[in-house]
């Protein structure tokens, strides 16, 4: 059939059909069961239309050039010159900015938040002779973190954070972590003496925009040390060894230490009901200058806490830092529970601070007591195994997606701290909170604060005020 067909063409068709067919040879998306070239370039040659050097030229020129054109092979580099890279598959999950490997072993992500304040201070006129003229009201950027954390081998947790705030990048959590233990973690790094469930609780977790006062006011803050802490169901105990000059460091300072510990036990756990008692202690050697004669110039101690909002820096407790501190010894005393969508929190914390060259010691205490229901019904994410709350549980998220309410919440607390002690001139406060939040979803809420405060100073001036709060935070 092919031989007839090619009879009745000119010669040059014929000539210039051939070259194409020998270009075919080529291309890959053609093969001998389509056409088979092989015959065909025979029967040209033997009618003349081409000679056999001419095919063998032909067919060398197509294929050079298909050759050619075939993109360059892939070449593997590692990652580092001593370390391969693996081949392990990898899992990514997307919501929360992570990847993991197949068998959990390695993970990696990234974590964020983003509070943003709003606040109002109605004073009376009696605070003017407490702390001066100040502003009634601001805006702030409370909190603005970001992070990432992961695991290695499975037995290593690390961390690193940092909070970009005032102006200043501080670090926040930054850790390593053995979890090869039994049940339990080692770590060292920059993180939160154990001390007070309110202050265990993340600032992404508190019901209100801040921590109850007398917790704001007398729990330790971050530094760098060792800590052990348990990972069980039912209870939690936190014991750590810590500097006392944070991430910094004068080299005409002697730095100071703590022994911190804390416990908590769930008498109740379920998914609806719980019940939480726990304890903690904390002592702490207060850092200091040297001077001539062997005298020591202690570190200034500062203890205070504002009105329930920081857009307004008014003081009431600790505006005054305390001197020749040498120790510093605090204890607090913790109990929650909660059925279905209701919960209560009720904290009580002392610090007594031990002064150098014959003064007394002071004393200064303060208790609060909350109480939380979620009106649409979800109960509250209680993390027994340390002693704490967790991201919240949010039924029907609010979008046009899932066109649910999301998660509406109503709380009240009353606290107290009282600051007033010997020759110190601290303050004693009161202080009551209506607090109304909304989370469209887990990671997203906006807080409204209603508050009132009373309080009143050594020499037994007074003074009163209101004051709104708002904040929108993201986390990620």
């Amino acid at each position: 059939m092919i031989n007839d067909s090619l009879r009745f063409l000119p010669k040059n068709v014929q000539r210039l059909g051939a070259y194409g067919l020998v270009a075919l040879l080529g291309l890959p998306a053609v093969s001998a069961s389509d056409i088979d070239v092989g015959v065909l370039l025979d029967i040209l040659v033997e009618k003349g239309v081409l000679t056999r050097d001419e095919v063998d030229r032909a067919i060398e020129r197509s294929q050079r050039a298909t050759a050619q054109a075939q993109p360059p092979p892939v070449v593997t580099v590692p990652f580092e010159p001593t370390e391969a890279l693996s081949d392990r598959p990898a899992n990514t999950r997307v919501r929360r900015f992570g990847v993991e490997t197949a068998d959990g072993q390695d993970r990696f992500r990234i974590r964020g938040r983003f509070q943003l304040d709003y606040g109002y201070v109605d004073w009376d006129n009696a605070f003017a002779t407490i702390d001066g003229d100040l502003s009634r009201y601001g805006t702030l950027v409370r909190r603005a973190r970001l992070g990432a954390l992961g695991v290695w081998n499975r037995d290593w947790e690390w961390q690193m954070e940092v909070d970009f705030r005032d102006n200043e990048i501080r670090f926040a959590n930054t850790y390593i972590a053995w979890l090869g233990m039994h049940d339990a973690r080692l770590a060292v790094g920059n993180f939160k003496e154990p001390i007070s469930m309110e202050s265990s609780t993340s600032s992404r977790r508190v019901t209100f925009l801040e921590r109850a006062a007398p917790i704001d006011a007398y729990r330790p803050d971050r530094e760098m040390g060792v800590l052990y802490e348990t990972l069980r169901e039912d209870y939690y105990v936190g014991l750590g060894v810590f500097g006392g000059e944070g991430v910094t460091s004068e080299r005409r300072i002697h730095e100071g230490y703590s022994l911190a510990g804390r416990g908590s036990y769930a008498i109740v756990n379920e998914t609806d009901h719980f019940l939480h008692i726990g304890g903690s202690l904390n002592y702490r050697k207060n850092a200091y200058r040297a001077r001539a004669g062997r005298n020591r110039e202690y570190v200034d101690v500062r203890l205070r806490t504002r009105t329930g909002t920081r857009t307004v820096d008014g003081r009431l407790i600790g505006r005054n830092d305390v001197a020749n501190v040498r120790f510093i010894e605090r204890g607090g005393l913790e109990v929650a529970g909660g059925t279905g969508p209701y919960a209560f929190q009720a904290e009580y914390i002392q610090a007594r601070l031990d002064r150098d060259f014959g003064l007394p010691t002071l004393s200064f205490s303060g208790w609060y007591a909350q109480t939380m229901w979620n009106i649409t019904g979800e109960s509250h994410n209680y993390r027994a195994t340390s002693g704490d709350f967790g991201l919240p549980r949010v039924n029907k998220p609010f979008g046009t997606l899932d066109g649910g309410p999301g998660l509406w919440q109503v709380a009240f607390r009353f606290a107290t701290a009282d600051s007033i002690s010997h020759d110190h001139d601290g303050h004693k406060m009161d202080h009551w909170t209506l607090g109304f939040n909304w989370y469209p979803i887990p990671e997203i809420v906006f807080k409204l604060n209603l508050m009132r405060f009373e309080a009143e100073n050594a020499a037994g001036q007074r003074t009163r005020g209101n004051a709104i709060g708002f904040r929108a935070q993201l986390e990620f």
